[in-house]
């Protein structure tokens, strides 16, 4: 899923959401209208190479435009086509040129083996089929997959799950406002729509946001995922007989849920699972060195050129094998970037050099991470303000195009700041991240947020993970901020941040029992966790160990 909108917050200027033209279909595409089981028709344009007359094929299915150059498809086509594949591209039902209903998700099972039933069928294809693509052309391989065709051979998913519910949700918690954008962008209509201007997250109930923006128009998506969270079509089993390679970022949104589809891919034993994680975020955006410039893709020819190299290259050994069975496959099964230091290989994750390392919180509200708690307790409390809610400070796809500053954050009276000395040599988190904590609320839908950053010696602070959750009926709460392969250099700090709310990235709690989606009001909240003592709250990380670290 991409976003066409910008960074949202209340109280800016509003025009409107307009329809995106689609884009032409290019000259050295050849268009079909490819008919599924129930005769509705979906846009396909295929790409074949200028040698050959059977090829194994490469198939992806998209609800972004085909053709558009928001997605690169046209391109990565023609990549794949001098290496050998030919490509077919698609609308998915309901969207852009395709026909049907628009249901995501409903029928991506079904529509998946039959436009792998029509490929076998064409006189250029080999008989061996495989799927690449991101976000929800990523999840449109897991639903091929399920539906067992027998000449899909491989898929290469990157930045998604199994699950869509890992995109809409964290812990329970509604993903706001990426479903929003994603939402008005995407789920509207057979159309994609551009936002001129920002969302106006004033708009009460939030239930009327995307209306607002949409001239009155709602999206059905939308709506039914606040109230009663996704059907059971978006949720897809993982026991396919199907070697998979799982492309993921530390910084990509879905995360966590990528990491939960690799465990029970690698735990079914059906078929070879590789993982490959980058510094990257949803868009495959890198991080850079603080004051190196964001480069858009499309520049230029050799930008996009060098782009394609790097975000393909991957793959095509992978097919080559799965797909082709023109060479061997040689790639470790888990491949993962030390953030700051360097590629590393290993046969499971977290590493086998990795160990858990617990840091107590200290103190508060701005207290310490130490190795040993605080010997007596304390409770520390903090309120929330409906009428001011902690921020959103990144980008809702894409954090790694403008790396947002966290240390604004410390001014904050509801955000709750504790951290380590400065480190004296590197410390290598490689692993699962999570915080528990006893936690008290006013309000019973409470919620809390997490999030650990690196402070620079500066004092700028980088999020490197975060994650969140609610209250349970014991007072206790345990936050899953997913995985990280991260470098904290010397003289830098670790700092945990914890609040009651982040805002627009999650529904707001409203201090009440009605529902955040459909509320007027919102009510204050008090907010209370215990730090030291037999209660305390834990950072529990995962670390590389150090040369001389006994195992």
């Amino acid at each position: 899923m991409n976003s066409y909108g910008g960074v949202l917050s209340p109280g800016t200027h509003r025009r409107g959401a307009t329809p995106r033209p689609f884009a032409d279909v290019p000259a050295d595409a050849r268009p079909y209208a490819v008919r599924m089981r129930d005769d509705v028709l979906l846009a396909t344009d295929v790409y074949l190479p200028s040698r050959g007359s059977r090829w194994p094929v490469l198939v992806s299915r998209l609800p972004y435009d085909k053709a558009g150059d928001e997605c690169f498809m046209p391109d990565i086509a023609r990549w794949f086509n001098e290496r050998g594949y030919a490509v077919v591209v698609q609308d998915v039902r309901g969207k852009v040129r395709s026909g049907g209903a628009l249901a995501p998700f409903e029928t991506e099972v079904a529509d998946g083996y039959d436009t792998i039933e029509w490929v076998t069928e064409q006189s250029w294809c080999n008989g061996s089929i495989g799927m690449f693509g991101d976000s929800y052309f990523g999840w449109t391989q897991w639903a091929a997959a399920a539906s067992r065709h027998r000449a899909l051979r491989a898929i290469a998913p990157r930045v998604i799950s199994a699950d869509i519910g890992d995109v809409t949700s964290r812990g329970g918690l509604f993903a706001l406002e990426v479903t929003a954008l994603w939402a008005l962008e995407t789920w509207v209509d057979e159309r994609l729509y551009a936002y001129d201007g920002e969302l106006e997250w004033g708009v009460r109930p939030l239930s009327e946001v995307v209306p607002a923006a949409l001239g009155g128009r709602r999206s059905a998506f939308l709506d039914d995922t606040a109230r009663r969270g996704l059907p059971p079509s978006a949720r897809l089993s993982v026991d396919a007989d199907l070697p998979a390679l799982h492309l993921g970022g530390w910084w990509d949104l879905v995360n966590g849920g990528q990491f939960a589809t690799w465990r029970r891919s690698v735990g079914a034993q059906r078929a070879p699972q590789y993982l490959v994680v980058d510094a990257v975020d949803h868009g495959w955006t890198r991080l850079r060195p603080p004051g190196e410039p964001y480069v858009d893709p499309l520049t230029d020819a050799s930008t996009l050129s060098a782009f394609l190299d790097d975000y393909l290259g991957p793959l095509l050994p992978f097919f080559d094998y799965y797909v082709s069975g023109v060479r061997a496959y040689d790639a470790p099964p888990v491949r993962w970037m030390l953030t700051h230091e360097s590629w590393r290989h290993d046969d499971r994750w977290p590493p086998r050099d990795s160990a858990p390392v617990d840091w107590f919180l200290t103190g508060g509200p701005r207290g310490g991470l130490a190795e040993a708690p605080d010997r007596a307790e304390r409770v520390v409390e903090w309120a929330q303000d409906p009428d001011d809610l902690v921020p959103s400070l990144a980008h809702a796809y894409h954090p790694l195009i403008e790396p947002a500053d966290d240390s604004v954050l410390i001014r904050r009276d509801d955000v709750l700041t504790f951290e380590t000395e400065p480190v004296p040599r590197p410390v290598d988190l490689a692993g699962p991240i999570s915080v528990a904590l006893a936690y008290e609320s006013s309000s019973p839908t409470a919620r809390i947020m997490a999030s650990l950053c690196d402070v620079s010696p500066d004092g700028s602070a980088l999020r490197i993970t975060d994650g969140a959750g609610m209250v349970t009926a014991q007072g206790r709460s345990a936050v899953d901020l997913g995985d990280i392969g991260y470098r904290v250099r010397p003289g830098h700090r670790l700092r945990l941040q914890l609040s009651a709310s982040e805002f627009p990235r999650y529904l707001p709690d409203t201090g009440t029992d009605e529902h955040p989606w459909t509320a007027r009001e919102f009510r204050r909240t008090e907010h209370r966790i215990v730090t030291g003592g037999r209660r305390g709250a834990r950072l529990r990380c995962f670390a590389l160990r150090a040369p001389g670290d006994n195992a």
